[in-house]
């Protein structure tokens, strides 16, 4: 699951690029004081900072979620959980889709949280899956 690309932090990080990079060069080419270069070569840095910042969330903020007929794996984005299907008594999707909960007994828990806004589709498909894992490690069948 990744999340959607974050278009505002680009537009923004362009214009102060933009922003900082021409202000920069008419500043040196007018002779103004070089606190005011400093500071839009300073605006200039922030902008190509956020840019660069932006990039790196978009590839490294990606949610993996392996299912099989044994259980789960969910890695990226900071985790890295395993899991059987044994163990799961009952999976439930938030009313958003922004969260699949597995439960284990009373106590434990697995969320599979939508990174960013991302995609509901994919959050159904993924609690049907569930769902069809979970009657199968069972023995139920669905005739559908």
């Amino acid at each position: 699951m990744s999340p959607e690309p974050p278009i505002r932090g680009f537009i923004i990080a362009g214009i102060l690029s933009i922003v900082g990079a021409v202000l920069m060069i008419v500043s040196i080419a007018k002779g103004w004081h070089e606190l005011v270069t400093i500071l839009f070569i300073a605006v200039f840095a922030c902008g190509i900072a956020l840019a660069v910042t932006a990039a790196w969330s978009m590839a490294h903020m990606k949610l993996y979620v392996d299912l099989d007929d044994e259980g789960y794996h969910i890695h990226g984005a900071g985790q890295d959980r395993r899991g059987s299907w044994s163990k799961v008594t009952k999976a439930a999707l938030t009313e958003s889709r922004s969260r699949l909960t597995l439960y284990h007994g009373r106590v434990g828990r697995t969320h599979i949280v939508r990174p960013g806004m991302g995609d509901p589709q994919e959050m159904d498909d993924l609690a049907v899956d569930v769902a069809h894992r979970l009657d199968k490690s069972r023995g139920y069948r669905q005739d559908i």
